[in-house]
């Protein structure tokens, strides 16, 4: 078994006061581990985008054997991990977890644009916003044995994190219980190619509840990396990236449809359902590296 070293250096967190952080020096193996756990939420976009749809018997494998490559990942990660408090490893896997389940959407590509496609892939429709459901409330699990493990260090941020998690689910599981089941049956029984009047207001009112929820989801994130940064897990230049890319993220978010291209199209990406969810999973993989007992 290769041990690994302990690289302790003293850190400034945002307030001034200096942390002592802990991470490990990782080996070959666990560095590939690593490497591979980041690059999995890059390549789904790009497959899920580039590529789009392909038949259920080619995608389902490949999912199949991300997730087995992804698991393996982790326990290379953890098998080294020293003991200590048990709720930084488990909200950090709960935080992973999500995106273990959404690289499936690479070979589901990006929800059709028609009726008539819609209606083709219906029953896709319905896993696909089931899983987003289920990775919405994993994450938030995630994040609430956050602020139970760091609300005893640092009250401020850790509150407001867990606060606009709160806001952001039930707008969250609104809005994709509206794609993956409401609007599905609408669909189904539109009659003609005449939409009924009460669509378009309430394509409105949907898109203002997801706007909300995606910005919302990105500021809980940024106040999370604070309060990590506060507490002497992650290092001052982790936390100003972590904010940088959430705040931005934020503001795009903010862009309506009707804007030109290209910022309609960044708008549309920062929003889609699960890349809210990446900068969480970014958060679980770089704790699974810091010392709990710290």
């Amino acid at each position: 078994m290769i041990t690994e070293k302990k690289l302790k250096s003293t850190l400034v967190d945002p307030s001034g006061v200096p942390n002592t952080h802990t991470r490990f020096q990782l080996n070959s193996i666990q560095k590939v581990s690593l490497f591979y756990l980041f690059l999995v939420p890059f390549l789904t976009l790009m497959l899920g985008f580039g590529i789009g749809h392909v038949h259920w018997q080619w995608y389902l494998p490949g999912w199949l054997a991300n997730t087995l490559l992804m698991l393996a990942a982790l326990q290379i990660l953890l098998k080294q991990r020293p003991s200590g408090d048990p709720f930084i490893t488990v909200a950090s896997l709960l935080l992973i977890v999500p995106w273990i389940i959404f690289p499936i959407f690479a070979g589901m590509g990006r929800p059709p644009q028609t009726v008539r496609g819609w209606l083709e892939l219906v029953g896709e429709q319905h896993v696909r916003y089931s899983l987003l459901i289920s990775g919405g409330i994993i994450a938030y699990l995630g994040t609430a044995l956050l602020y139970q493990f760091l609300r005893s260090k640092e009250k401020v941020f850790t509150t407001l994190g867990i606060s606009l998690m709160t806001l952001a689910l039930p707008l969250f599981l609104i809005n994709m219980a509206y794609w993956g089941s409401f609007l599905s049956e609408a669909f189904n029984h539109f009659k003609t190619a005449a939409r009924p009047d009460w669509y378009q207001p309430f394509q409105e009112l949907l898109l203002l509840i997801d706007t909300i929820q995606v910005s919302l989801i990105y500021l809980a994130s940024a106040m999370f990396a604070l309060a990590l940064g506060r507490t002497g897990h992650f290092r001052p230049v982790a936390v100003r990236i972590y904010v940088a890319v959430s705040l931005i993220a934020a503001l795009l978010n903010l862009i309506p449809p009707s804007a030109p291209v290209p910022f309609s199209v960044i708008s549309y990406l920062v929003s889609v359902p699960a890349i809210p969810l990446v900068m969480f999973y970014l958060m679980g993989i770089n704790l699974l590296r810091t010392d709990p007992a710290d």
